[in-house]
C-alpha cells in the first residue's frame, strides 16, 4: 500500500521517446555483465546488487530514451551505461556501506573513485571501479579542456553525496529543509546530468557564460526539479525499505510535523515553483546573456539546445518514474490526463500580485520575550536633535 497518493505534477512538456531504446537495452545488459554488475558474474566478496531481471525491469535504457530523445544510437549506448554505472554505484554503496554505516569504509572507498577518472587508470577492484574506468575513456576524448574540469567536478560531488547520507543516517540526522536543498544541490545526481546532457546533445555551453547567474539558475532549478521529483517517488522504497532519513518528503514531514500526504503535496509545490523559474529564466533571461557576452549565432544555438535537452529531460524523467519498477507509481490515471490537472493549478498561481489591496486584519499571536525591553537614559536628548537635524536637512516641507 502507497503511503500517500502521488500528487498533480506540473510536467508542461510531453515526454518524446528515443527510437533506438531496444538496441541500447541489448547493449547495456551486455556491458553490465562484462563489468561483472550482475550476480551472476559478480566479483568475489561483492554481496548480491542486481541479477538480470532487476537490470531489465528498471529499465535505464528507457530513462534514458525519454531523457535523450534525440541522440543517436551509439550516444544512447554510452549515456545508458552511465546511467546504469551511477544507480549501481548507489545500490552497491547502500548495501557494502549504509546498512553496516561503515563510515571509515566508505571514505576510503570514495577517496580512490576518483583515480578512474583518468585515461590512465589503476586495476579496478570492483564493478563501480571496473565502469568508471570504462566510461571515462569513451567519453572525455571527444569534450574540451572546460567541460572535463565541470564534469570531472560534479561526478565527484555525485560520488561525495553518499558520505553526506551515510553521516546523516548513521547519526539519526534528518535535515532540515533549506540545508537539505542546499546540499542536493550541490552533490546531488542532477548537476551532474546536467553537464552529461550536453554530450548528448553535441554541445558546450560557451565557457564564458557557464558562471553567469542566468545559467546557474537554470542548472540549479533543474537539479532541484529532478532531485524533488524522485523524492517523491523513491519516498516508500527508501524509508521502508532502505532506511534513508534523506529525503525531501520526509524532511517536510519532520520539519512540519505534517502527515505523508501533506508534506509530499508540499514538496510538489516547491518543485513546481522551481520548474515555473528555469521557464522564466529562459525566456527573459538568457537574452540578455547572450548580449552582454556577445555570443555568436552557433554559441546561441548551443544554449538554446541546453535549454531543451534539460526541458526534455524532466518530461522525459517524470515518464519513466511513472513506469520503472524502482518507484512507487501508481496512479488512477495517465500521465497525458494526470498533467491536466497540475497545468491549470499552475496557472492559477501564477496570476500576478495586485498591489494596494486590503488585507487583515491579522491577529498578532503571543510572542515568547524572554528579557525585558530597556529604554536608554537618553532617548528624550535623542529625540530633540533628530527632529533638529531633520529641519537642517530640508525634510520637512
Amino acid at each position: 500500500m502507497q503511503p500517500f497518493e502521488l500528487p498533480d505534477f506540473y510536467v508542461p512538456h510531453p515526454a518524446r521517446l528515443n527510437p533506438h531504446v531496444a538496441g541500447a537495452r541489448a547493449h547495456t545488459m551486455a556491458w553490465a555483465r562484462e563489468m561483472k554488475m550482475l550476480d551472476d558474474d559478480r566479483d568475489p566478496g561483492t554481496p548480491d546488487i542486481w541479477d538480470e531481471p532487476a537490470l531489465e525491469a528498471m529499465d535505464y535504457a528507457l530513462l534514458c530514451g525519454y531523457t535523450h530523445p534525440d541522440c543517436d544510437g551509439p550516444e544512447l549506448d554510452l549515456i545508458t551505461d552511465w546511467y546504469v554505472w551511477v544507480f549501481y554505484f548507489d545500490d552497491h554503496f547502500l548495501e557494502v556501506f549504509k546498512k553496516p554505516q561503515d563510515q571509515a569504509g566508505a571514505r576510503a572507498y570514495l577517496d580512490r573513485l576518483p583515480l578512474f577518472m583518468s585515461l590512465d587508470p589503476p586495476e579496478p577492484g570492483n564493478a563501480v571501479e571496473r565502469g568508471l574506468a570504462d566510461l571515462w575513456a569513451r567519453t572525455v576524448p571527444s569534450r574540451s579542456d572546460a567541460w572535463r574540469a565541470r564534469f570531472s567536478e560534479s561526478t565527484v560531488n555525485l560520488l561525495r553525496e553518499s558520505l553526506w547520507e551515510l553521516s546523516n543516517i548513521s547519526d539519526g540526522r534528518i535535515p532540515n529543509p533549506v540545508e537539505y536543498i542546499e546540499m542536493r544541490r550541490k552533490v546531488g545526481g542532477a548537476p551532474w546530468s546536467a553537464d552529461l546532457a550536453e554530450h548528448a546533445a553535441g554541445i558546450e555551453i560557451p565557457e564564458r557564460v557557464v558562471g553567469t547567474r542566468p545559467l546557474r539558475v537554470l542548472k540549479d532549478t533543474f537539479s532541484d526539479g529532478v532531485h524533488l521529483r524522485n523524492d517523491i517517488f523513491s519516498y516508500q522504497r527508501e524509508t521502508e525499505s532502505e532506511g534513508e532519513v534523506n529525503n525531501a518528503v520526509l524532511v517536510m514531514e519532520r520539519f512540519l510535523n505534517a502527515a505523508p500526504q501533506a508534506a509530499a503535496d508540499t514538496v510538489n509545490d516547491l518543485l513546481t515553483s522551481r520548474l515555473r523559474q528555469y521557464e522564466n529564466t529562459a525566456l527573459t533571461e538568457l537574452p540578455h546573456v547572450f548580449e552582454d557576452h556577445a555570443l555568436d549565432p552557433a554559441e546561441r544555438a548551443a544554449v538554446a539546445t541546453y535549454v531543451k535537452a534539460l526541458q526534455d529531460w524532466q518530461s522525459g524523467g517524470h515518464e519513466w518514474h511513472m513506469r520503472s519498477s524502482r518507484y512507487m507509481n501508481k496512479k488512477s490515471i495517465g500521465m497525458s490526463a494526470a498533467r491536466i490537472p497540475a497545468l491549470l493549478k499552475s496557472a492559477r498561481i501564477s496570476v500576478p500580485h495586485v498591489p494596494f489591496q486590503k488585507v487583515g486584519p491579522t491577529p498578532l499571536p503571543d510572542f515568547d520575550i524572554p528579557y525585558p525591553a530597556r529604554v536608554n537614559p537618553h532617548r528624550e536628548r535623542a529625540g530633540r536633535n533628530v527632529v533638529a537635524w531633520a529641519r537642517e536637512m530640508g525634510m520637512f516641507s
